[in-house]
């Protein structure tokens, strides 16, 4: 069964907008893998995360822009705020350990999932809230 937007949207708490930037990273860095992977691109493991660690900054921006413009319109941003900035943090320290392990390979695979499973948690209690 696949998701329509506007689920999606209310599910992750992230504007179209935030999806695509989302998805256009996803699309540069898994052709960045597939080229270090071949052996095509000779680029260290941060080079290829860049475009994924760019889209974090990206989000982090936005929604301090609505923070900004829902503060000034007095309504209620600072909880928005911190709910979209623990998930971006849980995404980005996911990001980085991904790339740490790549790098190096001294952490174990439980420590860099570590970020995804409290992710997961959230967005289950985020479902279970719309329905």
């Amino acid at each position: 069964m696949l998701l329509k937007l506007r689920e999606i949207v209310q599910w992750t708490r992230m504007s179209a907008f935030e999806l695509f930037l989302h998805l256009l990273s996803i699309l540069v860095f898994s052709v960045l893998v597939a080229a270090k992977v071949e052996g095509d691109l000779s680029a260290s493991w941060p080079t290829i995360f860049a475009p994924l660690f760019i889209c974090d900054g990206l989000n982090a921006y936005l929604s301090l822009i609505v923070f900004v413009r829902q503060y000034r319109d007095l309504k209620k941003a600072s909880i928005r705020l911190a709910c979209s900035l623990v998930v971006i943090a849980l995404i980005f320290t996911f990001k980085i350990l991904l790339c740490q392990k790549l790098a190096k390979g001294n952490l174990k695979c439980a420590e860099v999932l570590t970020p995804l499973f409290f992710l997961c948690n959230i967005l289950l209690f985020r479902s279970c809230r719309v329905h």
